[in-house]
């Protein structure tokens, strides 16, 4: 699809130019894939390495052997809190 104030191509995503101002904004609602291109070896599920092409396969796999995400909570650390 072409711009029809400035003429360049717009992307998916993008919307086109405002009056004579002649920039084209990003779309706040763009999606992040759930694809891993190329594939991810993880490591730690076994004691072979696992290739992984998307984030739901893994965490299926991790469902399978039981395994859950680990967060450990240091002192001055923002993101976590205390449990104790």
């Amino acid at each position: 699809m072409i711009c029809d104030v400035c003429g360049l191509p717009l992307a998916i995503g993008d919307f086109p130019c405002i009056s004579r101002v002649r920039v084209h904004e990003r779309g706040a609602t763009s999606v992040i894939g759930d694809d891993l291109p190329g594939g991810f070896v993880q490591e730690h599920f076994g004691p072979t390495p696992e290739t992984f092409y998307s984030k739901k396969a893994m965490l299926k796999r991790a469902d399978q052997l039981g395994l859950k995400p680990y967060v450990k909570h240091t002192y001055g650390d923002t993101h976590t809190s205390r449990w104790v």
